[in-house]
């Protein structure tokens, strides 16, 4: 069994913790990088680089495709996961076809602080970073929200990232089609993961991929069954490291 784990390039001083982390399992896992940011050292057999200066969204999409197993997960760089997480993630993956597997995330983004499997909300007006000035409107969902998804490579390339999104937010748009095609969710309650220097709420803003999300997914507050329009994915050609594909804003700054 092979882990694909893929994430963008934005703080390569903190690689080396997130692969220290990801050591400390069983499984077998490889990781793909890619963004304007260039490691600033070596790295491990098992992760790779790609240089790219195409928008976020499409950096992902670029290093799921470069990386090999038949699971994968999306991560962020600036992330640790506690010992054992994708052991106990892929057995739960396995266990349950069509599942996304998340992780308890004991940071105030998204989901509760407290409990994030009981209930789960999400932030549809407002995320929680915005809270010390504004209140911010929640929403209960039916099922548990996993952030950083371990799910199957078939289930990704049949959902796809939607070439729409310019910054953020994307993963939660294919957490809801996956919902919305009969797929399920699982939480990997003994385990962690935490991030120190995420800043995606702004972006997410500032460009407009909150407001995407909202339009795409949501009627009368509440979580609609299926999307709005069918998602238009970011496909792999011989471009898809120089154009951005969709709409484009700078986001790495």
């Amino acid at each position: 069994m092979k882990i694909g784990i893929y994430c963008t390039s934005t703080r390569p001083h903190l690689w080396s913790r997130l692969c220290a982390s990801l050591s400390h399992n069983d499984v077998d896992w490889n990781l793909c990088i890619t963004g304007p940011c260039p490691p600033n050292g070596d790295l491990p057999e098992n992760v790779k680089y790609i240089q790219t200066n195409v928008k976020p969204p499409q950096c992902n999409f670029i290093a799921a495709n470069n990386t090999e197993g038949d699971y994968i997960m999306y991560v962020t760089d600036d992330l640790w996961f506690s010992n054992n997480a994708l052991d106990n993630m892929i057995q739960i993956a396995i266990q349950q076809p069509k599942s996304m597997v998340g992780i308890i995330y004991p940071s105030n983004f998204l989901i509760p602080t407290t409990r994030p499997i009981d209930p789960p909300h999400l932030f549809i007006t407002e995320f929680p970073w915005k809270t010390s000035t504004l209140t911010a409107q929640t929403v209960t969902l039916s099922f548990p929200f996993p952030l950083f998804p371990l799910m199957s490579r078939e289930d990704f390339n049949n959902i796809g990232i939607d070439k729409n999104f310019i910054g953020a937010l994307w993963d939660i748009d294919m957490v809801f089609e996956h919902i919305s095609r009969g797929g399920t969710t699982k939480i990997y309650d003994k385990g962690f993961v935490y991030d120190i220097a995420n800043h995606l709420g702004d972006l997410a803003f500032s460009v407009g991929d909150h407001t995407k999300l909202v339009d795409m997914w949501f009627k009368d507050n509440k979580l609609t069954s299926k999307r709005k329009v069918n998602i238009d994915p970011i496909i792999y050609n011989d471009t898809v490291l120089t154009v951005s594909q969709g709409p484009s804003l700078n986001c790495w700054h």
